[in-house]
């Protein structure tokens, strides 16, 4: 138990961190993998929580009527960004996460799901994976790799993937590019 309390930077009784509504296991902090234990930030402005319960339930069900797959996305950036400033992400370790996933040890992998139906140009790379192998052999899949330096203007989810030095975790970011 004194294990835990050294490495939790929460107080007893203090109450699950931001987002309050999402769920929360205080002995595993990142184990939902939501974005709690890491800071992000895209273009220079602050990725933040989206504060309201009704307000993400909302921006919920307009995402999933969009594009079923997005879910999770509880983090937002409030103003809007120009089409190439929102191509520069950041992360950044926090006291929640750090003991946890630790410092980052790669880039962010990012992935962008437009939402207004903008047109993204890409290219199609194969991407060995060498943490999975099978007989021997490191997997190969097919990835999008995004083949332009700006963003058409309308809003996105980033899916931010961070690479810490000891696990990971994923924040689901609602943005405008103008």
């Amino acid at each position: 138990m004194l294990a835990l309390a050294a490495t939790c930077p929460l107080a007893v009784g203090a109450g699950p961190p931001a987002p309050s509504y999402a769920d929360w296991f205080d002995r595993l902090p990142c184990v939902d993998r939501i974005g709690r234990c890491f800071e992000a930030s895209i273009g220079g402005q602050p990725v933040e929580v989206i504060e309201a319960e009704a307000e993400y339930q909302r921006l919920h069900d307009e995402i999933r009527r969009i594009n079923p797959n997005l879910r999770e996305v509880y983090w937002q950036v409030r103003e809007p960004l120009s089409g190439s400033a929102a191509m520069a992400v950041a992360v950044r370790a926090n006291a929640l996460g750090g003991p946890h996933v630790g410092e980052p040890e790669a880039a962010p992998r990012v992935t962008i799901h437009p939402l207004d139906g903008q047109r993204l140009a890409a290219t199609r790379d194969l991407v060995a994976n060498g943490s999975v192998r099978v007989n021997g052999q490191a997997t190969v899949s097919r990835q999008n790799t995004l083949a332009q330096d700006t963003l058409p203007p309308g809003r996105y989810v980033f899916s931010i993937r961070y690479h810490g030095s000891l696990n990971w975790d994923r924040k689901s970011v609602l943005l405008t590019v103008r």
